[in-house]
């Protein structure tokens, strides 16, 4: 039997108190937003609704997947998380695969500029500039290239690349395999678990990602889930548009808002459990060295 001292019984239940009230205060607000989404609109208004749905009805997520802007912002949401975690992994792993390249002539000077840039930026006045200048303003495009370069990916990369047996690629090299060969079917299997794990950051990233959408457009049609979450929950237009989607019975405003932050929040959550294991693996790859 192990001993445990005083000191540590007590640092561990308080351990567990801080992660059980931790943990509370994420589920009930998650189970009472669930429980006014498929309440009863009369329930609602009279505030009577916990952590239990009062009455059920899926009239409020029926209503928002039969308007076309609401599917439209998911559309958005999921095109733009798939172009532009494709894009920031794949420009990532790339040029972390030069800068670790014993090959790439003055890999020094431009690993610190790129490490500069991580630091400083022109700021959002001069970006916004550029993407005007640029014509890209109300285009997918402003919310695609902006965002495509990661300097903290692309460091943790080369550091990880740096330690993988360099015997391994030079008898790739050696075989004649070509740069691209190496880093896709060498280099990648053997960092695939912090590739996962950058996966999972850059697809939460973009799909809260609303902030470039106020900035750069004014086309409704290019507007994402979040945005339009966050327009749908504190425009002044709001009522008129909430009477535009009453086409079922009776729904309270605050079905259709609650419905609409479950539906941007549950994809994620659905996908996570699949993910998990190599989101836990990448995080021990990244955080062990040696």
């Amino acid at each position: 039997m192990n001993y445990r001292s005083p000191s540590r019984i007590v640092f561990e239940a308080c351990n567990i108190i801080f992660m059980i009230l931790f943990s509370a205060s994420i589920l009930i607000p998650f189970f009472n937003v669930l429980a006014i989404s498929v309440s009863d609109a009369k329930a609602v208004r009279e505030g009577v609704v916990g952590l239990w749905p009062v009455g059920f009805q899926l009239d409020a997520y029926k209503q928002l997947i039969s308007n076309s802007m609401f599917m439209r912002s998911l559309l958005n949401t999921v095109f733009l998380t798939v172009i532009n975690t494709s894009l920031v992994i794949l420009f990532s792993l790339s040029s972390a695969y030069a800068l670790a390249s014993k090959n790439l002539v003055g890999r020094t000077p431009i690993f610190y500029y790129f490490l500069i840039t991580m630091f400083f930026n022109g700021g959002l006045v001069p970006t916004y500039l550029l993407v005007t200048n640029l014509g890209l303003y109300n285009t997918y495009g402003a919310l695609i290239f902006p965002s495509v370069v990661s300097i903290f990916y692309i460091i943790v990369f080369k550091n990880v690349i740096g330690q993988l047996p360099k015997e391994l690629l030079e008898c790739a090299e050696i075989d004649g395999a070509g740069d691209f060969k190496i880093l896709f079917r060498i280099v990648l299997p053997l960092v695939l678990p912090m590739t996962m794990a950058f996966i999972i950051f850059s697809a939460v990233n973009y799909w809260n990602e609303w902030f470039s959408v106020m900035i750069y457009t004014r086309d409704q049609h290019l507007w994402t889930l979040q945005y339009q979450l966050r327009d749908l929950l504190i425009s002044s237009s709001l009522n008129k548009e909430l009477d535009s989607l009453r086409n079922m019975r009776e729904v309270d405003p605050r079905n259709l808002k609650m419905a609409a932050l479950m539906t941007t929040v549950l994809p994620i959550i659905a996908i996570y459990p699949f993910v998990q294991k190599y989101f836990i693996h990448g995080q021990l790859v990244g955080a062990v060295k040696g």
